[in-house]
């Protein structure tokens, strides 16, 4: 008797923003191929291999199937079951709140969370239900200056663009490799690779390093390392003495915010930002030229700037140029294609700001973003001591141990804990710390919906779909590990018993399909019954933008800019397109990459050794390239760096200190982060 044929189940890639559509090849309740979906009405038949090679983890190496926990502290873990799991974490986080309040407790969310509908209002639930203030998230490790300044210039932290590469005539990237990886950033663009292989004489990058990216287009400007933010700055200048009466575009810059924003750029001539960028005068006004020449010029900023130092300042001078430059709702620059749900409305709702300066971190005191507190002050609040230090946490599909800076010291804070729990699909650096792990379910497996993502698509999208295949052993959605959590901590969810059964009845179908009524014009049922989701005729954000452009705490810091120090710098910006992040446990080590002078110079024997931050020496591995500028290191993101000393690599954040931290919003810089060599 023959197998059975296969079946083809319409889902969505979790990995981005992009969501883009995917057709899962389901044989004997297993995934056997995810193929790109020709039938999505957004991604069009294109998906890059992250998402495509995705069944391959469902049950390879390093899947978490079943409950492991510690009988002593520093014991090996063991298989258990959910019951004696739950045993052990309820009355834990029952005894932490009693004898020490809410504030010993904390919860740290990683990048596998931000794309999961079910955990991202669990972990609400769960947090409400437990009082937990502390709250950290990935998102603050590299997104949250977007978040932050939209809502500093539009009054709402939901405003996203895409980035309209196909119908500009001038598009000028700063540290972003779309080419490698899916251009996502906190806005979705599925086509955006193939538009971009269209615009090569259009295209400009500014990298110091010799992307894909950048050996596509038509010019490269190798900068050196965590200086954009100058670049920037001086074609801001030239925007704001060359106006733009001609152009028409839906967004209103005020006279008052261009003469302050004019004002505060006026140091930045060519001759000062030269001397700080490592570009000649004559390259700069050739820049300059090329950007007042084109009618439809778009600006856009990566991880490039976004880790590096000064992020917020980054971004909002990207923004300036876009606006001042006439192409700020307007096709051909950044357009806001506008939401199938109210996005905004949720999250008053749910009383979340974008920058929240009554809810700041017990270290630093950085504002919440989106809720979430600085991830670079997780390991301080734990190690610095007080009545209201953080003595429990719960990490849900992340990897702190990995993702935040200073690992060392991040070390020392989780193993100071008095309950590490970890729930997530694989083993990770965390996990191999955590007292008690918990198996989440993969996005194959579980029901969801792009309700929370709704803002950032290019087109008024929204979807929702169940389980492709059970999930594998004994793993559960994350919405089930909340519930399971808080019932046995013997709090209610959402911190209220009235709207406990409520919300256990609902799940997160449930509540989702409240959220649709509340703040969709679509039909529950329809999008339901809609295997690829549906188009919204009813659009949110349509409405002409308010901008307040120059922000006072902007422009005043424009003043404050300082350059780094001389010295060796490291990029960490680049992310392999065959990893997904730090969603996974060790990969195989990769060598550092040097110009080949540096690595004359700095490793002639293949080995540059640098001053770690546990104060050891780590010999790291290098290789030389010429698309490297001089005076940078390429440290990869995610990917441990290969090195001589067992076990033979180490986390890029291990050489990387967490200060200093950005000021409005905490986030840590390893771009441009000046490295220090042993002695």
């Amino acid at each position: 008797m023959g197998s059975l044929a296969p079946a083809l189940v319409p889902t969505w890639c979790r990995v981005c923003e992009s969501a883009c559509g995917l057709l899962a090849e389901v044989r004997g309740g297993e995934v056997v191929r995810l193929s790109p979906d020709p039938g999505h009405p957004v991604s069009h038949g294109y998906a890059c291999t992250k998402g495509l090679k995705f069944n391959e983890r469902l049950r390879g190496e390093g899947r978490l199937a079943t409950p492991l926990l510690r009988d002593t502290r520093g014991g090996q873990l063991r298989r258990a079951s959910w019951d004696e799991a739950l045993d052990r974490v309820g009355p834990a986080l029952r005894r932490l709140r009693h004898e020490h309040g809410s504030e010993a407790l904390g919860l740290y969310l990683g990048n596998a969370v931000i794309h999961n509908f079910g955990a991202v209002v669990g972990t609400t639930a769960f947090a409400r239900s437990l009082g937990i203030r502390k709250s950290y998230s990935a998102l603050t490790l590299d997104n949250a200056p977007q978040f932050v300044v939209a809502e500093a210039v539009f009054g709402d932290a939901t405003t996203t663009f895409t980035a309209d590469y196909a119908h500009s005539d001038c598009i000028v990237l700063f540290g972003t490799d779309p080419l490698a990886s899916q251009p996502s950033q906190a806005q979705s663009n599925p086509d955006g690779v193939r538009q971009l292989l269209r615009a090569k004489d259009r295209l400009v990058v500014v990298d110091p390093r010799a992307s894909a990216t950048a050996r596509h287009a038509s010019l490269h400007l190798p900068v050196r390392s965590g200086t954009d933010r100058f670049l920037l700055a001086y074609l801001v200048r030239e925007a704001t003495r060359v106006p733009r009466p001609g152009l028409v575009q839906r967004v209103t810059v005020s006279a008052p915010d261009v003469a302050a924003i004019a004002a505060a750029v006026e140091a930045f001539s060519a001759e000062r930002v030269s001397a700080v960028v490592g570009l000649d005068v004559a390259t700069l006004s050739a820049l300059a030229d090329r950007v007042r020449s084109a009618d439809r010029p778009l600006f856009w900023s990566g991880l490039g700037i976004l880790l590096g130092p000064d992020a917020t300042l980054g971004w909002w001078l990207t923004l300036c140029l876009q606006a001042l430059t006439g192409g700020l709702d307007r096709p051909g620059g950044w357009v806001r294609p506008g939401s199938a749900v109210d996005l905004s409305r949720l999250l008053r709702l749910a009383g979340m700001r974008g920058s929240d300066p009554g809810n700041r971190s017990r270290v630093g005191g950085y504002p919440a973003v989106l809720g979430t507190h600085a991830a670079a002050t997780m390991a301080d609040d734990v190690l610095t001591d007080g009545p209201d230090r953080m003595r429990g946490l719960v990490v849900f599909g992340g990897n702190p141990l990995r993702s935040c800076p200073d690992t060392p010291k991040v070390r020392e804070a989780l193993s100071r804990l008095d309950l590490l729990v970890a729930v997530d699909a694989y083993h990770n650096d965390t996990t191999a710390l955590a007292d008690v792990v918990l198996p989440a379910a993969t996005w194959l497996e579980r029901w969801d919906s792009t309700l929370h993502m709704a803002s950032q698509k290019p087109a008024p999208h929204l979807q929702v779909g169940g389980a492709v295949v059970p999930p594998v052993g004994e793993a559960r959605p994350d919405w089930d590990v909340c519930v399971a959590l808080s019932r046995g901590a013997r709090r209610p969810l959402f911190g209220s018993w009235l709207a406990h059964p409520l919300a256990r009845a609902l799940g997160p179908s449930g509540l989702a399909r409240l959220a649709v009524l509340a703040a969709s014009g679509l039909s529950w049922s329809a999008l339901a019954a809609a295997p690829r989701g549906l188009l919204a005729t009813r659009k949110y954000a349509q409405e002409a933008l308010s901008v307040s452009l120059a922000p006072v705490a902007y422009v005043a810091a424009l003043g404050q800019l300082e350059a780094a120090t001389p010295g060796l710098v490291a990029v960490t910006a680049g992310r392999p397109v065959d990893r997904i992040n730090t969603w996974r446990g060790r990969a195989a080590p990769r060598p550092a990459t040097l110009h080949p002078a540096d690595a004359a110079r700095l490793a002639p024997d293949g080995v540059l050794r640098l001053a770690g931050r546990d104060g050891r020496c780590h010999s790291v591995l290098v290789e030389s390239s010429p698309g490297v500028r001089a005076g940078v290191v390429i440290l990869p993101y995610g990917t441990p760096v290969a090195t001589l000393e067992d076990p033979g690599w180490v986390a890029a954040n291990a050489l990387l200190g967490a200060a200093p931290l950005d000021a409005f919003t905490g986030q840590p810089v390893s771009n441009g982060c000046v490295l220090a060599l042993a002695d």
